[in-house]
């Protein structure tokens, strides 16, 4: 599985979280340290209508969490990893 970025458009640019591809391939959730989570955090995806694909954000909110430890939050991931832009760019 390639490598999977999370983003957050700041003024100084796009900050990049690399997505622990170990626990995501293995589960199909996403596991992000609580220490990185902020508002903003996105995944970016494409939807396909037809023919036509369209560029989407995944935002990461706190109601999309669905299960929490001491150290990490867990989020579903609700997509095929060819959906997600994987260029860290």
């Amino acid at each position: 599985m390639r490598p999977l970025f999370l983003r957050r458009d700041t003024q100084n640019g796009v900050r990049k979280i690399l997505v622990d591809m170990a626990y995501l391939a293995e589960h199909k959730k996403i596991r992000l340290p609580k220490v990185y989570f902020v508002e903003g955090l996105y995944l970016p995806n494409q939807i396909s209508r037809g023919s036509q694909i369209i560029p989407d954000r995944y935002f990461l909110t706190k109601d999309k969490i669905v299960r929490e430890d001491e150290h990490h939050y867990f989020f579903d991931f609700p997509f095929k990893a060819e959906e997600v832009e994987d260029i860290a760019n």
